[in-house]
């Protein structure tokens, strides 16, 4: 039997990997997807109240009643709140498959790895949120990513979108992932890497890409 649990997965991903491979059973594991979807619906709904990723909205202030503005205000909010529900599922799901088509091991571990990788991305997004209220610094400018050397660089807007989507919490998402599906899939370290960094980023140039979408247009 293998208990799930979260901090510990994240702590010791290479003794925790080989307790997984050799599993028969997995306790705790609809516990903790539970446990994952409630704790993304409260980051979520957390920014959401604090406005942070909505700043497309102040444009609208001027142009809209006060009825009219906050109806869109609280529209937009659960918009950004089921968009992070979808994208846990998918952060979730979708490498879990990928991963899983690369070997015979049972796809319920390789999800178990996701559920790691989602709480990494959970305590990025929980760390970030002081920044973005009391300091107002927007994503381009998190200082846990790339995009502040990247403004030093280059002003392209998907350059620098790229870039500040890769954070030290992606990394270190990685990192344990590669770790996890080299002991699952025993693949070879190159092409366990070649694997996990090509994977993360497509996932990240299509983000970019739904980024840089002229929202405006949507309102």
């Amino acid at each position: 039997m293998y208990h799930i649990r979260l901090f510990r997965g994240v702590r010791e991903p290479y003794v925790q990997a080989q307790q997984l491979v050799k599993a028969e059973k997995m306790g705790g594991f609809w516990l903790k997807a539970i446990l994952l979807i409630v704790m993304t619906f409260l980051v979520a709904a957390l920014t959401s109240y604090f406005g942070i990723g909505n700043e497309i909205m102040s444009k609208e202030l001027h142009t809209r009643s006060n009825t009219e503005f906050e109806a869109i205000k609280l529209l937009f909010a659960g918009g950004q709140i089921l968009w992070s529900l979808l994208q846990a599922i998918i952060i979730l799901i979708i490498p879990s498959l990928f991963f899983w088509a690369l070997s015979d091991i049972e796809w319920k571990k390789y999800i178990t790895i996701q559920f790691y990788v989602l709480t990494i991305l959970l305590i990025g997004k929980i760390i970030t949120i002081p920044f973005t209220i009391f300091i107002g610094l927007p994503d381009i400018s998190n200082p846990f990513s790339l995009g502040v050397i990247g403004q030093y660089l280059t002003s392209h807007d998907l350059i620098l979108q790229f870039l500040s989507g890769i954070t030290i919490f992606n990394i270190w998402a990685m990192v344990l992932q590669y770790k996890y599906v080299r002991v699952l899939s025993e693949r070879s370290r190159f092409q366990t890497i070649l694997f996990v960094v090509g994977f993360n980023l497509i996932i990240l140039a299509i983000n970019v890409f739904l980024q840089i979408m002229d929202l405006e247009k949507l309102l």
